[in-house]
């Protein structure tokens, strides 16, 4: 026995694997201090690439930043490599080595700019240095200093430099992924609406063009289009709102400026029908659903919002709802308040009425008009998001017959128009209705039940397929679902970069793209631990059209899965664009469009104009595969009469080699584009592509894109236009 523990020991000294070691983020990581020769400050606010500090220097005369672990030494081997993020300042191109050194002696040195994403510091911008330890020319033996050290000798601009991590792992590097196309297996066309957001400023959608733009969100629930007022719901303080400067009603409102604005680009905007049976009343005035006045003191009101110091627009008297007491309270909300005191009634007639004047405004939808039309938002949350109007919790048939009403009289002004519904809000409406669930099960209940024990996506496409109108014609073309993943910080909503990229939360949440195709993924958020643990969302939805009413198409018109300006936000946002091409969803709107210039814009970017001429990724998806496809996911793209495209997501934090096997591509040359922390940028330009295979190394948390052409002569893969 104590020479098998003895042996146990020396295995285990003679193959440590080393834990990951932050030099910085936010201040000096544990053991590590600050030797610094050079003017730097440890707490600097601006920029920052992650938290609430990073570091400022000036890299002058041969200056160093210097970060020491005195009485450690550290084995290279230990450890995956060195990661770092270099911020240019205001001039960038600075001139810097990365240095190790042991006590006096420098063990390795290398230019900066050789491990830096894009090749050199950049002016305004943040962009990942990478030193692996493994490979040809890595260091070797120990260190117990990292130095990054001004190599001009003169005067330079500041840099900012942030999240400098010595990387876990150590042990042999991983073999290069293997990845390849099958173009004779299974094509599936790609539908360019799947590229579609939520809103988005004009001029962003006149940079992207994006492919379609949807009005949705709880705002337009309830809508007025003659009067252009909408009602913010339960989202602030259940208020009317007047849109746009009030001129030229109705043919000006904001509504017949998005479709203008949408189509002005070549989009096709997706406009929100109300069925909820309420819209604001014919008044431009601010009005709000809960007075305290009428119905007695709440817990908040639009000036308590604001307080200490609330703004002399606000209204007192507007409360949230959830009340004191009095004789409105019970079980500390509002109830029996009038629904007339904000709006007014709007039957199906109503709905008909708006057509006919989109109709009039901008033509028939098989003329350049309003094609698409959704059937509300999330009806099953009226009862909360628009409790002022509708207390009661909605039913399987309610749902079904106010938007059944209104889709088949639309389709009698309009037979062109297609029609998009349920509009799910997430996970437990799929399966039941929001009755069952105010009885304290999302997933069973007596509603749920009284329908034949189908989940309520299954039975509103069986009743697409049953109840047509005159001629057989389908109230519904789209089955239309949302979707957010779960869980603490992963949250799609959460725009905080410092909770939303820390490392267990990139994991999780790129895990979490398999909730969306993966029988055999279980949610690692509250959804695992429900009776429906594996979402595997598109293809079971596809799976109930095909059983309940095929023909159908399928729409995901509110997703988001991350930060905008996080990594693996944008990473995330990239690759769910590739998943619904490859899934065949038919139609896809982001909520909301990324901020103008950030990552996740520029995920969208990649897709729609990503050599600058507004070439998109387009044409057939076609069977990838990837021999690490936990952490590589391979997407292709094939275009007949065009190029190949192949779409290659490093999950990892850590460089991955890659080879792409070339035999029967017929490939000829290839071009790049890489989106990474550091942003987007062309990589590669008309690269002939030799042998066998192409052998590629991408940085961590990267999405890049290849197009290969495949004639002799390489065709114009630059081509304007939306392919």
């Amino acid at each position: 026995m104590k020479r098998w523990l003895s042996t146990m020991l020396l295995v285990c000294v003679s193959t440590p694997v080393a834990a990951q070691s932050t030099l910085y983020a936010d201040a000096l990581g544990n053991g590590w201090q600050n030797w610094s020769w050079a003017t730097v400050n440890l707490a600097s606010t601006g920029p920052v690439h992650a938290g609430q500090f990073a570091i400022a220097m000036e890299p002058d005369n041969f200056q160093g930043l210097y970060f020491a672990s005195p009485g450690v030494a550290r084995n290279f081997g230990d450890y995956a490599g060195l990661r770092l993020w270099v911020h240019g300042g205001s001039a960038g191109g600075q001139v810097l080595h990365l240095v190790f050194q042991l006590g006096q002696t420098t063990v390795y040195s290398r230019p900066l700019n050789q491990i830096v994403t894009g090749g050199a510091l950049a002016a305004g911008q943040w962009r990942e240095a990478f030193q692996p330890f493994t490979g040809a020319g890595a260091p070797t033996g120990t260190f117990d200093g990292v130095i990054l050290q001004d190599q001009s000798g003169v005067n330079q601009a500041a840099i900012h430099v942030d999240d400098v991590v010595l990387e876990a792992g150590g042990g042999p590097p991983p073999g290069a992924v293997q990845v390849s196309v099958d173009l004779g297996g299974t094509r599936r066309a790609i539908d360019p609406n799947i590229y579609g957001v939520n809103f988005g400023s004009d001029a962003q959608h006149a940079d992207l063009r994006y492919p379609t733009r949807r009005s949705g969100g709880n705002s337009t629930t309830r809508y007025n289009w003659q009067f252009d007022v909408h009602n913010t719901a339960n989202d602030y303080f259940y208020q009317n709102i007047p849109d746009g400067s009030g001129q030229g009603l109705p043919n000006d409102s904001t509504m017949n400026a998005f479709v203008v604005a949408t189509k002005a680009q070549g989009g096709e905007p997706l406009l929100t029908i109300p069925t909820i049976g309420w819209v604001p009343k014919d008044s431009r005035q601010k009005l709000w659903g809960f007075s305290q006045a009428l119905y007695g003191a709440q817990t908040l009101d639009e000036c308590r919002f604001y307080a200490p110091n609330p703004p002399n627009w606000c209204s007192a008297d507007s409360g949230n709802g959830l009340c004191v007491n009095g004789p409105f309270c019970q079980g500390g909300r509002i109830v029996g308040n009038d629904p007339q005191d904000t709006s007014k009634p709007a039957p199906v007639s109503y709905a008909v009425a708006w057509v006919n004047h989109l109709r009039a405004r901008h033509g028939p939808a098989a003329q350049g008009g309003v094609r698409y039309y959704s059937l509300d938002n999330e009806p099953m949350l009226w009862n909360s998001t628009h409790r002022d109007v509708h207390p009661q919790a909605p039913t399987y048939d309610e749902v079904w017959t106010r938007g059944r009403d209104r889709a088949l009289a639309i389709k009698a002004v309009e037979p062109d128009a297609k029609i998009f519904g349920p509009v799910t809000w997430g996970w437990c409406d799929y399966w039941t209705s929001a009755a069952d669930a105010a009885l304290g099960n999302c997933f069973e209940g007596p509603d749920r039940s009284a329908h034949g024990g189908l989940p309520f996506v299954e039975w509103y496409l069986q009743r697409v397929c049953a109840e047509t109108g005159p001629g057989g014609v389908r109230a519904v073309d789209y089955l239309d679902l949302h979707y957010y993943p779960q869980g603490a910080n992963i949250d799609g909503l959460d725009n905080d970069v410092a909770s939303g990229e820390q490392p267990d939360v990139q994991a999780r949440r790129l895990r979490s793209l398999r909730e969306l195709h993966d029988a055999n993924y279980t949610s690692e958020s509250w959804i695992g631990q429900t009776a429906y643990p594996n979402p595997n969302l598109l293809r079971r939805a596809r799976a109930a059209i095909d059983a309940r009413c095929p023909g159908t198409k399928l729409a995901l018109t509110e997703y988001k899965w991350g930060p905008d300006n996080g990594v693996t936000g944008a990473l995330a946002q990239a690759e769910l664009l590739a998943i619904f091409g490859r899934e065949g969803v038919d139609y896809a709107t982001r909520w909301v469009a990324p901020v103008d210039g950030s990552l996740a814009e520029h995920a969208f970017r990649m897709y729609l104009d990503y050599d600058g001429a507004h070439t998109r990724v387009l044409g057939d998806s076609v069977p990838a595969s990837s021999s690490d496809a936990a952490m590589l996911g391979a997407y292709a793209v094939d275009q007949v009469g065009g190029p190949l495209r192949v779409l290659l997501f490093n999950r990892s934090p850590s460089v991955r080699g890659v080879e792409l096997a070339l035999a029967g591509l017929s490939a000829q040359r290839w071009s790049g584009w890489r989106l990474s922390g550091s942003g987007y940028a062309q990589v590669a330009d008309n690269q002939p592509a030799a042998g066998a295979t192409l052998a590629l190394t991408l940085p961590g948390y990267s999405a890049t894109l290849l197009v290969i052409a495949r004639d002799a002569i390489a065709p114009n893969i630059f081509a304007n236009g939306f392919e």
